[in-house]
C-alpha cells in the first residue's frame, strides 16, 4: 500500500460519483477533510471480515472484491466495486465490523472517508442524508438483482446475460475484451472457476469464442434465446 495525494482527475471522479454528485461542493469538501488516498496491488488486503473499520472506502481508480469467509474456510465474492464505487459504509452502522474483507482484484486507488465524520454530517444535513439512503438503497437493490440471478438463473444463463450487457443492442456479432481476468468474473456471477470454463464452452453452440479475454459473439440472437 502506498500514500498518494488527491488529484484533479480523483476530484472530477468523485464529483461524478452516485454519492458524491448529488451534495454542494461546500459539503464535498467538509467531507473530503481528513481523507486520505491509497494505491494498493493486486490481491493487497484492505481489511479483513470481522476487523473494525472506522472508515468508509471510495475507489478513484481499478477494481475491489468485497468477499466473505465460510465457517468451512470457502469464500465467496459478494461484490465487486469498479472506478466510482463507494463500499464499507454499512460498517458505519454495525458497530464498525466488517461484513466482509474487501481485497484489491487489480492495481486500485481508493480514497478512505473518515466514517464517524460522515455520520456527524449525516445526523446535521439533510443532503448527506438522503445522499447516504440513496446509496444504500442502490446498494440493495444489486444485492436483490444478485440473489434473484442465483436463485433464477443456471450459471451458464449468468454467463450469456453478462455477455450481452457488454454489447451495443444493434449489433448482431462484437467482441470486447474482458475487463478484469476469468476468476473475478467467476466471483462477481457467484460460479466456481470450473463452472465458468463450463458455461463458455456450452455457449459455443451460440455462437460464442473465447480467446483469453477476448470475447466475440458471432451470433446474438442465438445467444438471447439461450
Amino acid at each position: 500500500m502506498y500514500t498518494l495525494q488527491l488529484t484533479s482527475r480523483d476530484r472530477a471522479t468523485l464529483i461524478r460519483s452516485r454519492f458524491f454528485a448529488r451534495l454542494p461542493p461546500s459539503t464535498v469538501e467538509d467531507v473530503l477533510k481528513s481523507a486520505s488516498v491509497s494505491e494498493y496491488e493486486e490481491r493487497d488486503v484492505l481489511f479483513r471480515q470481522d476487523e473494525n473499520v472506522d472508515d468508509v472506502f471510495f475507489v478513484l481508480s481499478g477494481l475491489v472484491r468485497l468477499c466473505r469467509m465460510g465457517k468451512d474456510g470457502r469464500e465467496a465474492d459478494v461484490a465487486l466495486f469498479p472506478e466510482g464505487e463507494m463500499f464499507a459504509e454499512t460498517a458505519m452502522f454495525l458497530r464498525q465490523r466488517a461484513t466482509a474483507s474487501a481485497v484489491a482484484a487489480e492495481r486500485s486507488v481508493t480514497i478512505r472517508l473518515n466514517g464517524g465524520r460522515l455520520q456527524q454530517l449525516a445526523a446535521t444535513d439533510h443532503e448527506v442524508a438522503q445522499a447516504l439512503i440513496e446509496h444504500l438503497c442502490y446498494r440493495g437493490k444489486m444485492t436483490e438483482d444478485l440473489l434473484a440471478e442465483d436463485r433464477l438463473l443456471t450459471a451458464t444463463q449468468r454467463v450469456a446475460n453478462f455477455i450481452l450487457s457488454q454489447c451495443p443492442k444493434d449489433s448482431a456479432s462484437f467482441s470486447f475484451r474482458l475487463p478484469f481476468q476469468k476468476h473475478v468474473l467467476a466471483g462477481k456471477l457467484g460460479v466456481a472457476p470450473e463452472a465458468l470454463s463450463r458455461a463458455f464452452s456450452t455457449l459455443r453452440q451460440s455462437g460464442v469464442m473465447v480467446r483469453g479475454r477476448l470475447i466475440e459473439i458471432h451470433d446474438r440472437p442465438a445467444l438471447e434465446r439461450f
